[in-house]
């Protein structure tokens, strides 16, 4: 339920606190006063667009807050996204500079403008002045049968299964309609994947085979020049002296003479280094030279596997080392276009399984819409004496669609009968303007009656009608707003006069500025209100006593 409304700097208004209970609550004031301003206001905090022109001329932002008592539906809505009750209320608020930027929030929370919008379709539910032109639309029959049904949730999963089975359908004909260019990439594809299988590049086997190739093609020179350095390492039978020979005698020499003078004794250390690094270096040396292979038929072998793998790699212009990363792609690619036999067969079961669920779940929502608008008629027809229809006869027709679609396989309208002997026909054919307002007045009033919602805006919704038909009106709004709470604005005051509560919107007008004021009517007020909507601008006592004398009737 909405209890407080606060509203700073927006359009006409400078500063607005209004509080509200249950049951029905009425706004009247002169045309032009501001009474949309207040709905405009509370729009933008149910996620309406906002921009610029909604701030008030010379102010820097406007701030409009809403606050409702929660309900399940949207404390399951806030703890599915962890934001915290404010004791018990949901407070939706929404700040709009005079650039046109705006910033929403949820107990304090910066949320989006769709946030405020998934929230407030659990808190409040307006029915504007036009609802008797989205009669005639086509899809509002069956938006309103479910919602007074309560079918939503299982047209849902109408809904649901036709997506998937739709995706489906496009998926096989996508595959089974291939065309010819698709065809041949396959091919050209399946041609290169089997080249290059046959070659079977290894990961990293072009660099390895590389190293291999410099290895044996210089290993003639590798060795003579490795035995050469060997030599002079250790000596062979050609040589003189070795390197470490010579180190081990310069060494001896300089152990012979008795100094212990640092120079002496730093060229005795690297002497001896220098002979232990040559003889590692010999030993490295001669495990090498035994690991030098001069072999022409492994040569031969692995020039002619590079010749294939360099060949491979110019023809698909990659590096010979990106062979092995480009198949495995080219294998993944051949195997998300080649679809078996057996894997299509098993998609067309697919979808025939989710065709066979839509059915089923769609006739059982045709059988429910159907119980659903034979009580609906019922209760639609009920108000058509309280609002001046007589014995008009209305009809919910549901026929199967030609073609079924994602809402199901029913094709539904909206039929009356506003004349007894004459054919009944579509609502849109058949009702005047004025019968046809009053036949959406009638429809509004029974859904919000079983809606979930615990607050119902009914936005000029009695225009067009007067007299007995619009205290009619106002008596069904005091009964719905007997089961939660009913906020009305109106020109009728037969309607005013049914309220629980009356607020009055008066746009004053100054030397500099001009600014729209709200205030809640006592009861001497309210007769004058009242009294005002009578008879215009001059009440006299006739118009008064009138206004008081409908006060009093209302039970």
């Amino acid at each position: 339920m909405l209890v407080h409304l606060s509203v700073h700097q927006f359009a006409l208004v400078d500063h607005l606190e209004l509080e509200l209970r249950a049951g029905m609550s009425v706004i009247t004031g002169e045309t032009g006063a501001g009474k949309s301003i207040l709905l405009d206001a509370l729009g933008l905090t149910l996620g309406g667009r906002a921009d610029a022109d909604c701030v008030r001329h010379g102010a820097d932002k406007a701030e409009i807050a809403a606050t409702f008592s929660a309900n399940a539906a949207a404390e399951l809505w806030l703890q599915q996204r962890d934001i915290p009750a404010e004791d018990g209320n949901i407070i939706l608020r929404r700040i709009v500079s005079a650039e046109g930027r705006s910033r929403g929030y949820i107990n304090g929370r910066p949320v989006s403008a769709s946030d405020l919008r998934e929230v407030g379709q659990f808190l409040i539910e307006i029915h504007s002045q036009h609802a008797h032109q989205r009669l005639l639309q086509k899809e509002t029959p069956r938006q309103l049968l479910d919602a007074y049904g309560n079918l939503q949730l299982q047209a849902g999963e109408v809904a649901l299964v036709w997506s998937e089975w739709q995706q489906l359908q496009r998926r096989l004909a996508k595959l089974q309609e291939e065309s010819a260019e698709v065809i041949a990439q396959r091919q050209l594809l399946t041609y290169q994947v089997e080249e290059l299988r046959e070659l079977a590049p290894g990961e990293l086997e072009a660099d390895e085979l590389e190293s291999e190739q410099k290895r044996l093609s210089n290993a003639e020179s590798m060795l003579l020049n490795g035995q050469y350095a060997l030599a002079a390492c250790y000596g062979d039978e050609n040589s003189e002296l070795a390197a470490t020979q010579l180190t081990y005698q310069a060494i001896q020499r300089l152990h012979d003479i008795d100094d212990q003078h640092p120079l002496l004794a730093e060229a005795r250390d690297l002497l001896g280094q220098a002979h232990i690094q040559l003889e590692e270096a010999g030993r490295s040396l001669q495990h090498y030279l035994d690991l030098v292979d001069i072999n022409p038929h492994r040569l031969q072998q692995v020039d002619k596997r590079l010749s294939d793998l360099y060949s491979m790699a110019r023809k698909h212009q990659i590096q010979p080392s990106a062979l092995y990363a480009y198949w495995q792609e080219q294998e993944s690619a051949l195997a998300a276009m080649n679809l078996s036999d057996d894997d299509l067969a098993e998609l067309h079961q697919q979808a025939e399984n989710l065709h066979q669920e839509y059915q089923q779940l769609a006739a059982g929502l045709s059988h429910a819409r159907r119980q659903a608008a034979a009580r609906m008629d019922s209760e639609v027809e009920a108000h058509f004496e309280a609002l001046a229809l007589g014995p008009a006869r209305f009809t919910t027709r549901i026929e199967n669609s030609e073609q079924p679609g994602r809402h199901g396989t029913d094709q539904i309208s909206f039929y009356v009968q506003t004349n007894p002997g004459m054919p009944g026909g579509p609502l849109a054919k058949v009702a005047s303007g004025g019968e046809l307002a009053r036949i959406s007045l009638a429809l509004q009033v029974v859904t919000a009656a079983v809606s979930d919602i615990p607050s119902l805006i009914f936005d000029e919704v009695d225009v067009g009608i007067g007299g007995g038909t619009a205290e009619r009106v106002g008596r069904l709004l005091r009964t719905l707003g007997k089961q939660g709470q009913v906020l009305c604005v109106t020109h009728q005051p037969q309607v005013a006069a049914q309220a629980h509560q009356h607020y009055q919107v008066s746009k004053i007008s100054g030397d500099s500025a001009t600014h729209t004021q709200l205030r809640k009517l006592d009861d001497k007020q309210r007769s004058e209100e009242i009294a005002r909507m009578l008879g215009g601008v001059d009440i006299t006592r006739q118009t008064l006593a009138h206004a008081q004398e409908m006060l009093a009737l209302v039970k």
